[in-house]
């Protein structure tokens, strides 16, 4: 076979080896993305295990076991690698996933919780980061790695969350609001600052910094400026449809070519929905924001004009294919034979440091911001997973030689661990949330019928 159909057969097990995982876990009530993750975990470390069978059978090789394989077993130097292959579906299954979080978070609602987000966000950053810089104490970690491992412990996972939330159809709630905005803040402040520490560590001028970190700034800025307008032309395209319907209801028109102009109009909108997805996504890196910034505000760009061009319905679609690439993509980065009993406490420790800074930063942000026990308990772990900023952290380490292979591979299962823990402490929390809502709610409604009897109670 071709390289390109041993990649096809790759995209094949996996989805397949993905699913059914997955499938395990939604039928014991937990989130798929878990099963999906460990997916990608079986599948590259069986690579690692057996290279001969894997390159032979499936012309499937790693980094690690690319020098151990005869070229010609694999089609020869110029053969197709599955591993940048799913990184890059990988990149745009997360860049998909944040547009659509995007079109369910119109400019308002964002406006609506900003200062709690805010709270949440700056948190968010402060603690994480000072318990990052404890390490330093340690006799074996420099200035330098403190730095990035505080830097790896403040950005959290957004995809993680989002998606355990849309699992739960709570995406509408005010928790979930307030947790979207707050990542979103938290990424935007954490990139600007990653930045800063690797301009410090790699001996960047200050010059540079600085302006870096303008052009950030600025573009944020304009954004959420030209969202805001966009929502004045929102509204009178809106009137306009309106009228325009009105008009065509006296008309001869039949429900069914109406049927069909509307699906029709949906696809040209979906077409022009990804263009600017991607478009804004691809802005966003080049500045220095990560590209799924770019991505969600394209999301609230669109959710501006939901009444009239609605994506929402077939861009779901995409998200929904896309989504499995980025999870199994997250657990091919663990290589488990690179785990050595030394090294275990210290990912241990980090672990709880990570969980316990990003859950205390999330819960009293949340309780700063007025909300009670149950959302601020939500709000606290919704924030504990770490993920792709926190391989963004780990691979900056390993190559400016800060980290070491093994401090490398410590915050890669750092982000997957407190990944995987996240949707279940989450799943909990909302349903503690809602049963405890559900409970006062019934009784209130009792005390006030008890309290406020009927006329007839009151004659007798």
């Amino acid at each position: 076979m071709e390289s390109i159909a041993y990649i096809i057969l790759h995209i094949f097990i996996l989805l397949v080896f993905a699913k059914i995982l997955g499938g395990i876990f939604e039928k014991y009530k937990m989130p798929k993305l878990i099963g999906e993750i460990l997916a990608g975990i079986v599948f590259i470390n069986l690579a690692l295990a057996f290279p001969d069978f894997f390159a032979g059978t499936f012309h499937f090789v790693t980094e690690e076991t690319e020098h151990l394989i005869d070229p010609s077993l694999i089609g020869g130097d110029d053969f197709i690698s599955t591993m940048e292959f799913f990184d890059i579906m990988g990149e745009i299954g997360i860049i998909f996933l944040l547009f659509a979080v995007g079109l369910e978070t119109k400019f308002g609602d964002l406006m609506k919780v900003g200062r709690t987000s805010m709270y949440i966000a700056v948190l968010g950053i402060v603690i994480p980061f000072a318990g990052g810089l404890l390490f330093v104490f340690h006799a074996d970690i420099s200035l330098d790695m403190a730095l990035l491992i505080g830097t790896a412990l403040f950005g959290m996972s957004t995809a993680v969350s989002v998606e355990c939330l849309r699992n739960l159809d709570a995406m509408g709630s005010n928790e979930a609001k307030i947790i979207v905005s707050a990542s979103i803040i938290d990424d935007i402040l954490c990139l600007a600052l990653l930045g800063v520490i690797t301009g410090v560590i790699s001996g960047g001028s200050e010059t540079v910094i600085i302006v870096n970190t303008v052009i950030v700034a600025v573009f944020i800025l304009s954004m959420f400026l030209f969202i805001s307008k966009v929502k004045k032309l929102a509204a009178r395209r809106k009137k306009l449809q309106d009228r325009i319907k009105k008009m065509r209801s006296g008309g001869n028109e039949t429900s069914a070519a109406e049927d069909e102009k509307r699906s029709m109009a949906e696809l040209s909108a979906l077409g022009l929905a990804v263009i600017v997805c991607l478009g804004l996504a691809t802005l966003s890196a080049t500045i220095g924001l990560a590209a799924i910034i770019g991505a969600f505000l394209a999301g609230m760009l669109f959710a501006e004009f939901r009444d009239t061009i609605p994506v929402e319905h077939n861009f779901n679609v995409i998200t929904y294919f896309m989504l499995p690439f980025f999870f199994i993509w997250v657990g091919m980065g663990v290589h488990l034979n690179r785990i050595e009993p030394n090294i275990l406490a210290m990912l241990c420790l980090l672990v709880i440091v990570a969980v316990i800074t990003k859950y205390v930063a999330g819960y009293v942000g949340a309780k700063m911001g007025k909300l009670d026990r149950d959302s601020s308990h939500l709000i606290g772990v919704s924030m504990i997973p770490r993920g792709e900023v926190g391989i963004i952290v780990a691979t900056i380490g390993l190559t400016t030689g800060v980290f070491t292979q093994e401090w490398f591979t410590v915050i890669i299962l750092m982000a997957l661990i407190t990944s995987m823990i996240t949707p279940l402490l989450v799943t909990r929390a909302y349903r503690k949330m809602e049963k405890n809502r559900s409970t006062a709610f019934e009784e209130i409604f009792i005390e006030e019928h008890t309290a406020d009897p009927s006329p007839e109670t009151r004659e007798q």
